[in-house]
């Protein structure tokens, strides 16, 4: 039973339309009081309001403002006489569901209550979708028992509630796009679109045409106007991860936008007003980048309104198990199979480093789910993954200058094996960190290698930023 509210003082056209929506499955209830009809919305609220813009006592507008901060998905069609119609259009614009112009026939009235209704029932099964996968485990929700990182978590929650921005800093795999995706999943904005944006994925020339879009004629092969991924947020939350690759040119318009909330698009005159929620994310340290003078203090501080700061799973080892779990019953679903792991299993995982974090728990877990036939796991099921030899023993075998040499090979074939775990299999990412260019890294990687015949030149890495 789909259940509508009409909020309208004239008693007449409310008795009308509840004649008009007379129909199987669909109940109606009229209020000529506007703060009765929002205090019942409020408490019990129906799957679409129609509601009066012009009445005695509480104007249309101020239902509808606290209406849809209470309930940001409910649908609210406006009622409006001729001259109120730009009042309406601007309620849609904050984010009303659509308006009819009295009077209106019984035809145009149930396309729009169809449209509404559809729409309703459509968020409430996304809704139920969303919580079905997250009770699946299907989802990257938060996970963790250790103390450290709830205190993190909670920070998120809290924030959450209001429209502040939020750095997330961290390592590479330590969960900062699901502590943005928390943000976003509990906020007002739930509704709204979450925009992830990959700042150190796109090249300097490309990314203020994708953040903040473009004209036609703003350049060549601009054939059309293009709205960016900053306008694409309106209404929800803009993720920008690795905030720290942006060139400081590019943060001086992002600092402008931050401050202001409006844009203007490449080769636009106009100012765009946008409607969002800013989070970023980075793994870099932003203070020392400030003092090199390659990040700018003001945009630092602008952004990081409240700072999260997640913790490296080596630091919170009482997780490990807990997202071994969690994962093996995930892949265990996906593949078809049933695991368990014994207590040296989960011992050998905690003793690990884990230098990509999370994500490289994760991508170890989904390896062995997709390779084991199932059963339980031991403790050798993983001397594969961390298989670190100890070279001690091979080493003293050698003259000092060749037991040397290996020695450094292996160092930097493990030092460069570590920094790419860190930055999620990202080359790119991985050879700034270390300071080096892409084929001095991919040289770093093949240290370890016995050189074969015809081996003249290090095969390349799957790269996602290439």
């Amino acid at each position: 039973m789909s259940r509508i509210f009409v909020i309208d003082d004239e008693a007449a056209l409310a008795e009308n339309i509840e004649r008009m929506l007379r129909l199987p499955a669909v109940s109606v209830t009229s209020f000529v009081d506007p703060s009765k009809g929002l205090n019942a919305a409020v408490a019990n609220p129906p799957d679409l309001v129609l509601l009066d813009v012009r009445m005695p006592g509480m104007s249309g507008e101020e239902v509808f403002a606290r209406l849809h901060e209470a309930h940001p998905s409910l649908p609210i069609v406006f009622l409006t006489a001729f001259g109120t119609v730009e009042g309406a259009v601007l309620a849609m614009r904050n984010g009303a569901f659509d308006f009819l112009s009295k009077p209106f026939k019984r035809e145009d009235l149930l396309l729009v209550v169809n449209r509404a209704l559809s729409h309703a029932s459509l968020q409430h099964e996304v809704t139920r979708l969303k919580g079905r996968l997250e009770s699946l485990g299907e989802t990257d929700a938060a996970q963790s028992r250790s103390p450290s990182m709830l205190e993190q978590i909670d920070k998120c929650r809290r924030a959450a509630s209001t429209d502040a921005t939020v750095m997330i800093l961290g390592e590479s795999g330590t969960g900062k796009e699901v502590a943005a995706r928390l943000i976003h999943n509990l906020s007002a904005r739930k509704n709204g679109p979450f925009v992830p944006v990959e700042c150190s994925a796109m090249p300097g020339s490309l990314i203020e045409s994708e953040l903040f879009g473009y004209e036609r004629g703003a350049f060549t092969g601009a054939e059309r106007m293009k709205k960016g991924l900053i306008e694409s947020a309106e209404g929800g939350t803009l993720f920008l991860d690795e905030i720290g690759d942006l060139g400081v040119e590019l943060q001086t318009r992002l600092f402008r936008f931050v401050e202001e909330r409006s844009l203007r698009r490449l080769g636009g005159l106009n100012q765009v007003h946008v409607d969002c929620r800013i989070v970023c994310a980075t793994n870099q340290d932003l203070a020392a980048k400030i003092k090199a003078g390659t990040f700018r203090e003001e945009l630092y501080y602008r952004l990081g309104v409240v700072t999260v700061k997640l913790p490296p799973l080596r630091e919170r080892q009482e997780d490990v198990p807990h997202l071994a779990r969690f994962f093996l019953e995930r892949f265990a679903r996906r593949y078809g199979k049933s695991f368990s792991g014994t207590p040296q299993f989960y011992e050998t995982l905690m003793q690990q480093r884990w230098p990509g974090n999370v994500r490289q728990l994760k991508n170890v877990i989904e390896r062995l789910s997709a390779l084991h036939s199932g059963g339980t796991l031991e403790a050798k099921d993983l001397d594969e993954e961390f298989a670190i030899a100890d070279p001690s023993n091979s080493l003293a075998a050698l003259p000092w200058k060749d037991a040397r040499e290996r020695y450094l090979a292996n160092f930097q074939s493990s030092y460069a094996q570590a920094v790419l775990a860190r930055c999620g299999g990202n080359v790119s990412a991985a050879a700034r960190e270390a300071g080096v260019d892409r084929k001095t890294f991919y040289a770093l990687l093949k240290q370890d290698r016995e050189p074969s015949p015809g081996d003249s030149a290090p095969q390349p890495l799957a790269d996602p930023v290439e």
